[in-house]
């Protein structure tokens, strides 16, 4: 959606509500045996967001959907793909305009090249999956995600009297343009790995604006401001932050896109490191359908449920 809640009179009410509505999420346990294929559904989902040019709001709540899904349900291996149209396809319903949604073409034509996709799903089917996805949620997707976060956080996220390397700011646009590029790979990032589903969505946005201010060297890392308005200390962040640096550091070997130092270091509240500068661009590298997911003979279940 386009309204920009973080720029109202009532942002700190709708912070409040939001914080409020996290602490009642169900708790995510990561007991799909199918977790080995999340990540390349997750990358999926990230190409199509991109290709047609949708909002990170709805690829956080299609992952949302996708990972609460699976771990109360296995799904059928020729239907993962399915699912993860499904979820996307509720999420642009959600929270996108009339315009933005998606066809069933083009969802099919965006599949990967596997003999066992190459048909593509019929209209029947993911009518069915969706609405098997919406009466496992009760048909509600007021769920507060990371994506709806870290707006409200990035208009402070930055302030005149911050330094870099230990001096000034010469210009803070383009420091607050910097720093909402490295914000949205640490976005990504936290939709990589189901780690990240042992933190609240408000504390996982509070540290990909923590880890962006390490990566530009802005000290102090947390200021007061954002700690007030994030009603977050850095001690909290850290943890979370450092698994952001360390899948920071795996991209940066994974890509080459520039030289390493010998040591990482964790992130410390009185310690601050120099982060090598690195291509925003370099997310992981898009994934490979693993070959041994094969055709089984019969109808396939769909879903077999593993309890609580």
């Amino acid at each position: 959606m386009d309204i920009e809640w973080w720029k109202d009179k009532i942002s700190e009410d709708i912070y409040e509500t939001l914080r409020t509505k996290e602490q009642h999420l169900p708790p995510y346990h990561g007991h799909s045996p199918q977790q080995w294929f999340r990540r390349h559904l997750v990358d999926w989902l990230a190409i199509v967001v991109e290709t047609f040019y949708l909002g990170t709001t709805s690829q956080h709540l299609a992952v949302h959907l996708l990972d609460f899904f699976m771990d109360k349900l296995e799904v059928d291996q020729n239907h993962l793909y399915l699912l993860a149209m499904a979820c996307l396809s509720i999420s642009v319903k959600y929270e996108e305009h009339c315009d933005k949604t998606l066809k069933l073409n083009s969802l099919n034509h965006m599949l990967p090249s596997h003999s066992l996709l190459s048909v593509g799903y019929s209209a029947a089917e993911l009518t069915n999956m969706e609405i098997t996805v919406l009466n496992f949620f009760d048909w509600s997707l007021s769920i507060p995600t990371v994506a709806q976060f870290v707006p409200y956080f990035l208009v402070v996220s930055v302030d005149n009297h911050d330094l870099i390397d230990g001096q000034p700011i010469l210009c803070k646009s383009a420091v607050v343009t910097c720093l909402e590029k490295h914000t949205k790979y640490f976005m990504e990032i936290s939709l990589q790995d189901h780690v990240f589903r042992n933190y609240t969505p408000s504390l996982i946005a509070a540290s990909c604006i923590a880890a962006s201010r390490i990566s530009l060297r802005l000290t102090p890392t947390w200021p007061q401001h954002l700690q007030l308005m994030t009603d977050y200390f850095i001690e909290e962040l850290l943890p979370c932050v450092n698994i952001m640096l360390r899948f920071q550091k795996k991209d940066l070997q994974l890509s080459q896109c520039s030289p390493l130092p010998a040591q990482y270091p964790s992130v410390t509240p009185h310690h601050q490191y120099q982060s090598p500068m690195y291509n925003t661009q370099c997310y992981p590298p898009n994934f490979v359908t693993p070959q041994h997911m094969m055709a089984q003979g019969g109808k396939p279940q769909l879903f077999g449920c593993r309890g609580s």
